[in-house]
């Protein structure tokens, strides 16, 4: 694919202003950059009025483009600035935050129910100050716990809270998913658990009406799925057709991420694309009609941004809109419009009104895999011509799927640290059948107030779910269906994408010397992952990881582990502890050892009751009472871990044991913990607190 830079004018604004962006993120409040745009301005107003009125000289028609690429990488900065939350002067934080204050908010998010709570995004539009409403703006985590009021909590509603705002957490273990800068990238910073009877209606509508009446239809047509589909294939049906997947099952969803099929339970370009099908077929008016075509090409926007409404306007929607939106008019208008040009257009919208999209894994893997499928499609596609016809649909997918996935493949392994292997087979087979479910699946809406044939379309709608979820399971445990546990650096993305890119253009340039830069990066890259293996091979680490109320400790003895005394299930494992260990080169995790007599790690751990030697070092796991030592012989320990089963005092273990340091694990309550760190404190004992600190991780000598 060969063209020069001019046909793509808003790829050359999107990218600057892209830099710009970044920018603001490494720089915050920097002043350059303001004092950069405005000069930059200024000197493109004279240069233009310069050339308008003096013919300048071709040799330095550069001069404009430059000047124009530092007034966007200065308006990205600046923008990003604007649109962060705290920046404004009646941010929550601005304005004095006390203990239990009184607010005013509005759920801007769909109810989602947990265990105990409902969890919803709220505004705070006002906060009560010495008797008085004050003016504020930001937005804040709500978990409003279970009564018969949370659970008619609706998109939109109006509440007065009294609660006390928290901060949210940064992560405590290593390299767990940062759930902190995630909320920050969507503009929530605090947290609030707002008891019963602590919070009331207004009963005023603080939303506009769209937004409030398609989220509401969400909820009401989620629910009709669970009480006439049920299941499995309710929630799925959920996800694909309505974009709520708060109630999807993380097994479900994982089978879906182990098959390379997951992009079906998040709607995005494909869904909007097969929506845009649809209605290009139905909405076609007679030629005799003189004003047909526009009244076709009107309506059918109305209905995709009526349909990206009703999904959330997630970010891919977005962008699948705003591309079907100016392909349409383009096609209706008999213009030429070029296809990198109408994504950087959606982008470049998206990032002026939500500059924190750029940070968010959605909006990249969005674009990207739509740009894989731009660039490398075509040229994959003329690899193998078939003449037959099933046989050529059944190429034109494959090769959709491998554009897709390669063009992601470096953030996928960045992200999510694993590959599926079967991702070509899976798509083949589950795409068609996404775009039968979502036909039947509006046909099924419409008719849900017939009797007779919403019956009959229910069922219909079920088995294709039924037979899609069969697809997608049986796929995800096929033997080697996923790759797992590759961990890669930050950097090593940009030097996958430069492999890619090299070995790309060789193909269409024929010239060898991109082929060999392409792949001695590739060589590069696997000689980094030798050095980790062989600089791992010889760690011993010593590790408690933070989980709230649970005990998690883990000895590293090269690339194995052992978990003794553990008391966490495969979910907590999964969220705060896979990754570290991916990380550190470990994949036999599985290694959760419940025995108290052994020898472990070949021959580096030893477990006898209470205590665990290992290597050189010694410690003392204290659960109960009892695992106190009578007599007078004091064993030297390197550190004693104490768990929420132990509730004599600290003088007890000094009497006991002969230690270095002495650690509380996640398990002990609060209150036992304020005691315990004060008796540390007087008897001037070194001391560590995992719920307080976060993780304990210490590397051991052999």
């Amino acid at each position: 694919m060969r063209f020069s830079l001019s046909q793509i004018p808003l790829v050359r604004l999107l990218v600057p202003f892209a830099i710009g962006i970044i920018a603001e993120f490494y720089f915050p409040h920097h002043f350059l950059f303001y004092y950069t745009g405005i000069f930059s301005f200024l000197l493109i107003f004279i240069w233009y009025w310069q050339e308008k009125n003096q013919n300048a000289e071709y040799s330095l028609r550069w001069v404009n483009g430059f000047l124009v690429t530092i007034f966007l990488i200065s308006s990205g900065y600046c923008i990003t600035l604007l649109h962060t939350p705290s920046e404004k002067t009646d941010y929550i934080s601005n304005i004095g935050l006390g203990g239990q204050d009184s607010m005013v908010v509005t759920l801007v998010s769909i109810p989602q129910e947990k265990q105990k709570t409902y969890k919803a995004t709220g505004e705070i539009k006002g906060i009560m100050k010495n008797g008085h409403l004050t003016k504020t703006s930001g937005k804040a985590l709500f978990y409003f716990q279970k009564d018969s009021l949370a659970e008619k909590l609706n998109y939109g509603d109006e509440l007065v809270v009294i609660s006390q705002l928290n901060e949210v957490s940064p992560p405590s273990n290593p390299d767990e998913f940062n759930y902190k800068q995630f909320l920050q990238n969507h503009g929530i910073n605090y947290e609030c658990y707002v008891s019963a009877h602590n919070y009331s209606l207004t009963g005023l509508r603080g939303s506009r009406f769209l937004m409030r009446y398609a989220n509401n239809s969400r909820k009401k047509l989620s629910k009709l799925l669970k009480e006439k589909i049920g299941g499995n294939e309710a929630e799925v049906a959920s996800a694909i057709l309505l974009g709520y997947r708060e109630d999807l099952s993380r097994n479900v969803a994982q089978s879906f991420v182990d098959s390379g099929v997951v992009h079906v339970i998040c709607v995005a370009g494909l869904h909007v694309g097969i929506i845009f099908l649809l209605l290009s077929y139905i909405i076609v008016f007679p030629s005799r009609f003189k004003y047909g075509k526009v009244a076709s090409v009107v309506i059918i926007l109305i209905l995709l941004w009526l349909y990206a409404l009703f999904t959330g306007l997630a970010t891919p929607v977005l962008r699948a809109t705003i591309m079907f939106s100016f392909l349409t008019i383009g096609n209706s208008l008999r213009k030429y419009t070029n296809t990198f040009n109408t994504l950087a257009a959606s982008a470049f919208l998206i990032l002026l009104f939500d500059p924190f999209s750029l940070a968010d894994s959605g909006f990249q893997l969005s674009y990207i895999s739509v740009l894989g499928i731009l660039v490398i499609y075509k040229p994959l596609l003329s690899f193998f011509n078939p003449s037959q016809f099933i046989l050529r649909k059944i190429w034109e997918l494959a090769s959709v799927s491998i554009a897709a996935q390669v063009a992601v493949l470096p953030l996928s392994l960045f992200y999510f640290h694993q590959f599926p292997n079967y991702f070509i087979f899976t798509n083949i087979l589950v795409v068609p059948l996404l775009a039968v479910i979502i036909f039947s699946g509006i046909f099924y809406f419409l008719v849900s107030g017939i009797p007779v044939i919403s019956t009959c379309a229910g069922w219909l709608l079920q088995k294709l779910l039924l037979l899609m979820n069969s697809i997608v399971s049986g796929a995800s445990h096929l033997p080697f269906s996923v790759s797992k546990g590759i961990s890669i650096s930050a950097y090593e993305p940009i030097l996958l994408y430069t492999c890619i890119i090299l070995i790309i253009v060789f193909f269409s340039s024929k010239k060898y010397y991109l082929l060999v830069s392409g792949l001695s990066i590739f060589i590069m890259i696997l000689s980094i992952h030798a050095a980790k293996k062989f600089t791992t091979r010889n760690q011993q680490l010593f590790t408690i990881y933070d989980i709230h109320g649970k005990t998690a400790v883990s000895f590293i003895s090269g690339r194995h582990c052992i978990m003794p005394f553990a008391k966490i299930d495969s979910n907590d494992f999964n969220l705060h502890i896979q990754y570290n260990q991916w990380k550190l080169g470990v994949n036999d995790n599985s290694n959760t050892v419940y025995l108290t007599d052994t020898t472990l790690l070949s021959g580096r751990l030893l477990l006898k009751n209470q205590f665990v030697q290992f290597n050189k070092e010694r410690f003392a796991f204290i659960r109960k009472n009892s695992d106190l030592t009578n007599g007078a012989f004091k064993p030297n320990l390197h550190g004693i871990i104490i768990s929420e089963g132990y509730t004599l005092d600290i003088a007890g273990l000094k009497s006991a044991f002969n230690f270095d340091i002495v650690i509380f694990d996640s398990s002990v309550p609060v209150y036992k913990l304020k005691r315990w760190e004060e008796e540390c404190k007087k008897l001037n004992l070194n001391f560590y607190s995992v719920s307080s600190k976060g993780a304990y991780i210490e590397k051991l000598s052999t």
